[in-house]
């Protein structure tokens, strides 16, 4: 049996050429981010703040 001593991490990478502010806030502000990502979130990404992020077509959150 292999025991884990740090947590699991995905790494994903792509290039995108748009302005960073705006890639920036298709990040954080649900509204954009839901037309290309996950299906539902709780809110706006900020500073201190948890956020519930679903892929209804998965089944996840």
């Amino acid at each position: 049996m292999t025991t884990l001593h740090q947590a699991p991490a995905a790494k994903a990478e792509m290039l995108i050429r748009r302005p960073v502010e705006e890639v920036f806030e298709a990040f954080v502000e649900p509204a954009v981010t839901m037309r290309f990502w996950f299906t539902k979130s709780s809110g706006r990404l900020e500073t201190g703040k948890r956020v519930r992020w679903d892929w209804e077509m998965y089944g996840v959150s």
